[in-house]
């Protein structure tokens, strides 16, 4: 089978003949990326880029860093060049009354199209996947995080408002992308700490569980796959995202709740999708453990219906991690694949 036969199998607990790679080695790559739709925002127009713009600094007297807009209206903020920057001033942040004047960003979707289709997508015999809106993040954001958390219990309506609306301009999207050839997005939303979600399950099977079911549902009838990535400790959660539909989890630091618990407890229902922990394992450096780890993850996942594809974190200078070290756990999986 080709890589797209393989990954398509993979995310829907198909037969296949290995595990899935997604590596930055071109000859260990079964999936190729597309890109995200140039989404735009008149007020932000000339200031997308980091620098020192005095109209949005004087929105944010107390930072003195680099600062831009994003496509939502946020000003985010950086020190020093060093990071890619956090939200310093939400969209939303004064209060909900503001909604109802909020308007999310728009794309060209004739001229979108044109540059996916010039890609030649649906001939692919790579897996193509797309960054999708996100739900939590894009929430997270408008509103800053500490008077989003306090709204899921202070302000539920606003925030169902609110995700309705993310709803129904994400459809569009969806809509270009499934037209153009590409087979599955991914949704980036950090829902946890070291320790737990930020908030309680309970919480989010109200409020959250079925906005992830209507994209899934969404992506299900125009035949894309859902995938979502998440930082942190998300295991009360993860069920839940099963039952919306999600096909896929991306996770960075499988090991914090153990490579061993997402193979026998979800190998069945869900696929993983995973580099060997940047965390607990490769930021070690330690080759003996990094590729006992690595060994060990592809056989639990082989033993429980083969359902991971094995990647590389996209920029290991980031966080430290030499691509030497990234390299022997990749030996090992290349070497330890087949089913």
């Amino acid at each position: 089978m080709n890589a797209k036969q393989r990954i398509r199998a993979i995310l829907n607990q198909k037969p296949h003949d290995r595990l899935g790679w997604d590596f930055l080695n071109p000859a260990h790559r079964d999936i190729l990326s597309a890109p995200f739709a140039p989404f735009r925002r008149p007020e932000a127009a000339g200031m997308t880029a980091w620098g020192r713009y005095p109209e949005l600094l004087a929105r944010v007297p107390s930072f003195r860093g680099e600062v831009c807009m994003d496509m939502y209206g946020n000003i985010l903020g950086r020190l020093e060049g060093k990071t890619k920057g956090e939200c310093v001033r939400g969209a939303l942040e004064d209060g909900w009354e503001g909604l109802a004047d909020y308007r999310f960003p728009s794309f060209d979707r004739e001229e979108y199209a044109a540059r996916l289709l010039t890609e030649r997508y649906a001939e692919s015999e790579q897996y193509v996947m797309a960054p999708c809106v996100s739900v939590f993040s894009v929430l997270r954001d408008v509103r800053r995080i500490s008077n989003a958390l306090m709204d899921t219990l202070m302000e539920p309506e606003s925030v169902e408002e609110f995700l309705l609306r993310l709803y129904d301009f994400t459809v569009p999207y969806l809509d270009v992308i499934a037209a153009c050839g590409v087979d599955g997005v991914m949704i980036a939303d950090d829902w946890g700490t070291q320790i737990s979600p930020f908030i309680s399950p309970n919480t989010f099977e109200e409020l959250f569980q079925p906005a992830y079911a209507r994209l899934a549902g969404a992506c299900r009838e125009r035949g894309l796959d859902f995938i979502v990535h998440s930082c942190g400790y998300v295991y009360p959660l993860v069920e839940m995202f099963v039952d919306a539909g999600a096909n896929a989890f991306q996770f960075d630091q499988p090991e914090l709740t153990g490579s061993r618990v997402w193979a026998e407890e979800f190998g069945d229902r869900a696929a993983f999708y995973c580099p060997v922990d940047i965390q607990k394992v490769l930021s070690t450096g330690d080759r003996a453990f990094i590729e006992k780890t690595a060994r060990e993850m592809c056989d639990v996942f082989r033993a429980n219906g083969g359902n991971l594809i094995c990647k590389d974190y996209p920029t290991y200078r980031d966080i430290g991690v030499e691509m030497e070290w990234a390299r022997w756990a990749e030996d090992v999986i290349v070497s330890h694949s087949d089913l």
